[in-house]
């Protein structure tokens, strides 16, 4: 079975429809099903992995707290020479076959896609609710689209990404705490109004 056909672990907990409070303009949260690859340089190669994912995945590798994006393919920074791809699935399951085949030996690639879980939160209260949970000054003056961070949100270690002004935000968790992230994510939308979709 590939990895795109396997169940999602949020389909029983994220199931579509309008919940929450009334309103017009009610947030919307969906799960994401994407390949995760986890990328870091070797001593003294971040340029040659840099252009050797850009070949490749055709995205640049982003500087700290910031990501790129070019059509489905994400990067993000999350530490020193070390990155995530993210990647739409179907199309992202050959991802890590492919950056292990172009890094060789100057980079790590780790395939994440099982151990982490996407979900996607737009809509005008999407700062509101993650402020109740995150540390960040999500202020647009501070955290735009492009910037991205690893932070704990309700006490789950979370990527954070903003990806458009929308706004919208991606969300990657652990998949072991995803069901608990995807609940603390509904109760704190309630007060807005939300839709799962």
């Amino acid at each position: 079975m590939s990895v795109h056909e396997m169940p999602s672990l949020l389909a029983p907990h994220l199931r579509p429809g309008r919940f929450g409070a009334p309103g017009a303009s009610p947030l919307t949260i969906s799960e994401r099903r994407v390949a995760v690859v986890q990328i870091m340089a070797r001593d003294g190669q971040s340029a040659a992995v840099g252009a050797a994912v850009e070949r490749t995945a055709g995205v640049k590798l982003p500087a700290p707290g910031e990501s790129a994006m070019n059509g489905d393919t994400t990067a993000l920074w999350i530490a020193p020479d070390t990155w995530l791809l993210l990647r739409e699935l179907p199309a992202g399951e050959k991802l890590v076959d492919d950056l292990t085949a172009a890094c060789g030996r100057s980079a790590s690639i780790v395939d994440q896609t099982c151990g982490k879980t996407a979900i996607r939160l737009s809509g005008a209260h999407a700062r509101d609710v993650l402020a109740k949970g995150c540390r960040l000054d999500l202020h647009p003056r501070a955290f735009g689209p492009g910037r991205s961070a690893v932070t704990p949100i309700a006490h789950i270690q979370t990527v954070i990404v903003q990806v458009d002004a929308t706004p919208a935000f991606e969300l990657l968790v652990p998949s072991t705490l995803a069901q608990d992230f995807a609940a603390w994510l509904c109760v704190s939308a309630a007060q807005f109004g939300y839709e799962i979709k």
